[in-house]
């Protein structure tokens, strides 16, 4: 195995930040949850560990003091620093209000080199006090906040690496080249070379199957294994009814047409429907359409023989849910993931170095459900045209002008009105883009478009949907879930 380091999770957004920043550096990481125990760990062979903790002052307490005993060397950043500090048998001061930018002056140590200060960010801090074991590298307002180890090669920084970030950046290469002696061996191409030798393994002289959904994450993954496998890989493709105007034909365009991939298409549009029929409730929908989906994938693959599952799940899937899920059985067949790893963003980096075409690595996030979440109330085939046509008009109109390029998201909802006589339906339609907050992280805002072009969208939705009698423009700041959908 090459070199890598092994980034322990104590906060996912600070966590995806920097393993995304080191791999576009060159430098391989691998992620585990923060409570791993030190077996777990040193099982991966890392060169060196960080522990990527949060930056609101509250202390982690799940880190194992063994691992800061198994030579390998550390680097805690943000709140795990003060952990570590408690571990080797420091003191930690009560938590102290810091929101702003201040000034971090550093002491010279293998992970500082010359560095004297930086301004950087603050939430909170929490002053630490060492024992002689210890020596202070970083100090914001005379209470230290940094420290190294005077034996062993254990670093910690109480401040978290931020985006365009060149002392974080310098900081995290010093630490994974000098200290740990990582080469920058990592890069796309590498990964798909070494993706498909590991898949090829891995099924032996079997056979596997895919669940594509329509989205990036199932078509990389199982590009990836069509280019180790050939034939032996089978993939399946549930036409749900649920997907946007001209997707699944772009879809299958691309994945059958071009890259060449045997895919079984099942036609369960009145399956669907039939099961969605009465739901009103988010919950409900999403219950029941896992559940059907799961059916109608035993279904169509029970009278294949295979080996092994190649599942699209990414870094994202694991952080979010906790575990791995999927729509395959999967008892007692092999499970390959060659994603896990990575975060949506590098998918995306993986599949154009894949070869595949901006219409399909530049296309949108859309969640699994489809668009029954974006319809408020019961999903119909009428609501479902209606929602179809609405959101391709307003995509249309966005990258006629090229906004799209700007946005991480833009698209329809049907929201729900009280029946009244003479009510039509009603589109809102919502575009967000992503904002770098530095220490909030990155949030989801509405994005301010155009009075033009939303006049130009309303005229034409109202126009081609003459069952809508209103058309809204949505700046609500948006929480996790309304822009999941």
């Amino acid at each position: 195995m090459q070199d890598m380091l092994l980034v322990l999770d104590f906060d996912h957004r600070y966590t995806a930040a920097v393993a995304r920043k080191l791999r576009a550096e060159g430098i391989f990481c691998r992620i585990l949850p923060g409570d791993s125990l030190p077996g777990q760990v040193q099982a991966m062979s890392p060169m060196g560990i960080l522990l990527a903790g949060g930056v609101g002052g509250e202390v982690p307490k799940a880190l194992d003091g063994r691992i800061l005993n198994a030579g390998i060397p550390v680097l805690a950043l943000g709140d795990t620093a003060a952990s570590v500090c408690l571990l080797l048998n420091g003191s930690v001061g009560e938590r102290q209000e810091r929101a702003g930018v201040h000034t971090i002056k550093f002491a010279p140590s293998p992970l500082t080199e010359d560095m004297s200060e930086s301004e950087r960010l603050l939430v909170a801090i929490h002053p630490l006090d060492l024992t002689s074991d210890l020596s202070p590298i970083a100090y914001a307002e005379n209470h230290v906040i940094g420290f190294r180890h005077n034996t062993l090669p254990i670093y910690a920084l109480g401040f978290q690496i931020e985006s365009n970030d060149l002392d974080g950046t310098a900081i995290l290469l010093r630490f994974a080249k000098n200290i740990c002696g990582c080469s920058d061996w990592w890069n796309e191409s590498v990964f798909i070379s070494n993706s498909r030798g590991e898949i090829a393994a891995e099924v032996g002289e079997g056979t596997a199957i895919c669940a594509m959904t329509g989205g990036l994450n199932s078509g990389v993954s199982a590009t990836l294994a069509h280019r180790a496998l050939g034939e032996r890989l089978r993939c399946v493709f549930v036409e749900t009814g649920l997907l946007r105007d001209n997707e699944a034909n772009d879809f299958l365009a691309h994945y059958r047409d071009v890259e060449g991939l045997n895919i079984t298409v099942i036609n369960a549009q009145d399956t669907i429907l039939g099961a969605l029929g009465g739901l009103r409730r988010v919950e409900q929908k999403v219950e029941v359409l896992t559940i059907a989906m799961k059916d109608i994938l035993r279904d169509a693959v029970a009278s294949l023989e295979y080996t092994a599952v190649i599942r699209g799940v990414t870094r994202n899937d694991l952080m979010d849910r906790g575990a791995e899920q999927d729509l395959l059985p999967d008892q007692g067949k092999k499970i390959i993931a060659p994603l896990s790893e990575f975060f949506k963003e590098e998918v995306r980096y993986i599949g154009e170095k894949l070869g595949m075409p901006p219409e399909i690595t530049g296309r949108q996030p859309f969640p699994g459900t489809g668009l029954a979440l974006r319809i408020e109330g019961e999903v119909t085939p009428q609501r479902l045209e209606t929602l179809r046509t609405a959101d391709s008009i307003f995509v249309e109109e966005i990258r006629q002008i090229g906004l799209h390029k700007k946005l991480w998201k833009y698209y329809a909802i049907m929201q729900l009105n009280e029946p009244e006589e003479g009510i039509g339906d009603t589109i809102g339609l919502r575009a967000v883009s992503l904002v770098d907050a530095q220490l909030g992280g990155v949030r989801a805002l509405p994005a301010r478009l155009p009075y033009d072009l939303l006049e130009k969208c309303v005229e034409r939705i109202l126009r081609a949907c003459p069952e809508v009698s209103r058309v809204e423009y949505d700046i609500t700041p948006g929480g996790k879930f309304l822009d999941a959908r």
